[in-house]
């Protein structure tokens, strides 16, 4: 590797120039294999991984790393800051938890179907990786969710975040009423729309929102448009997912 050579930029070179016969899966487990003598803690964690890869896999694999890595070179100095404050024995510690997650986060690649949400797993784990203090349980959980959660699930998050998200940021939370009344600036308005139930129940259940309950004058014949708040988790979630 050429010294001026970024370390994925390297890695990019150096699996162009696989013979183009080789089987995916080799390909594969040495672009992993380059990983190992420069970049902490991912070192530990990708010796790894040749235990968990099969052929047929190999693309969702890669495509995880990927958005992972695409995310994790951009903190480089962050990634050296941490690693500098952390005593050997924190360090070795980290590299540990690094480890697992990664290879939590391959198979939860392997068994996810959407691309989509693969690169959204890949984000999350590079995301919670960078953060000065690792909580490998909560990136776990929200890798889980990632899972589960498709396009549409997100957009209706990010709307209500649009909506939401300041007031949940300065406050840890959204009164009722302020959650009432925001409800209807988002794109929906106040139409009845069976969609919006289906998918705010959906992100209720993973603890990312709560529904509201309705007013205590409304009428019981009245055709109502349920209402949901934001929750600091789906706050969090969404910033999980977002690239910087």
């Amino acid at each position: 590797m050429a010294i001026d050579d970024h370390p994925f930029d390297a890695i990019e070179k150096h699996f162009k120039l696989e013979d183009s016969s080789t089987s995916p899966l080799i390909k594969l487990l040495l672009w992993l294999t380059s990983f190992v003598s420069w970049m902490w803690p991912f070192d530990k964690a990708f010796s790894f991984l040749k235990d968990h890869v099969s052929a047929d896999s190999a693309q969702r694999i890669k495509v995880m790393l990927d958005a992972c890595m695409n995310e994790v070179r951009k903190h480089d100095a962050e990634l050296a800051a941490i690693r500098s404050a952390l005593s050997p024995q924190d360090a070795q510690a980290r590299e540990e938890a690094t480890a697992e997650l990664v290879v939590d986060a391959v198979r939860r690649a392997i068994n996810t179907r959407s691309l989509t949400r693969v690169q959204r797993i890949g984000v999350i784990l590079s995301n919670g990786l960078v953060q000065k203090t690792l909580h490998p349980d909560h990136v776990e959980e929200m890798m889980r969710v990632a899972m589960d959660l498709n396009d549409t699930d997100i957009s209706y998050l990010g709307e209500l975040i649009r909506i939401e998200g300041e007031m949940v940021a300065a406050r840890g939370r959204i009164e009722r009423y302020d959650a009432h009344t925001k409800w209807e600036q988002a794109r929906w308005g106040t139409a009845v729309n069976p969609e919006l139930d289906s998918v705010f129940n959906k992100l209720a259940s993973y603890g990312l929102v709560v529904p509201i309950p309705p007013p205590n004058n409304l009428n019981i014949m009245a055709d109502f448009q349920n209402r949901y708040a934001l929750l600091p988790k789906g706050l969090h979630f969404y910033t999980l997912i977002t690239t910087a």
